[in-house]
């Protein structure tokens, strides 16, 4: 686990698993439903070959938040989809650890995966999470 939590190597993993997913499931990996609340919407956005990540949608207001977008393609497709506005991220853990490289790596390394793209995109939306896990964009 550490292997691929904390190093590079985890990384390039985790970017390969990204990536076959894409295209074996250009789709996402199920046909997911949304659920209905009062003035309430969830989205699951299928993620990788068999993970989630969560829209969460104030009907009312049309204002989301996304939960571990850990494909911030996929999330960021589902938010034009809905016509949201993004305000805020939520990061539940972390896998990948503090390291140096590039930026795309920088950008990409946490568990979540899109929050540091998904925050770039949209400026104003808080990411949170624990700051015992070194969230990157972390509010």
């Amino acid at each position: 686990y550490s292997l691929y939590a904390h190093t590079r190597l985890g990384y390039l993993f985790y970017q390969r698993q990204v990536k076959k997913a894409r295209e074996r499931y250009p789709q996402g990996h199920s046909a997911s439903q949304p659920c209905h609340f009062p003035g309430v919407k969830i989205l699951p956005i299928p993620v990788l070959s068999s993970n989630y990540s969560y829209l969460v949608i104030d009907t009312g207001s049309g204002r989301a938040a996304v939960i571990d977008p850990s494909d911030p393609l996929a999330v960021q497709a589902a938010i034009e989809e809905e016509e949201v506005i993004l305000e805020a991220i939520f990061c539940t853990h972390k896998h990948w650890g503090t390291l140096t490289g590039c930026a795309d790596f920088r950008v990409h390394r946490d568990h979540s995966g899109g929050n540091a793209m998904l925050h770039q995109r949209h400026n104003s939306c808080k990411v949170y999470g624990s700051a015992l896990d070194a969230i990157p964009e972390l509010t």
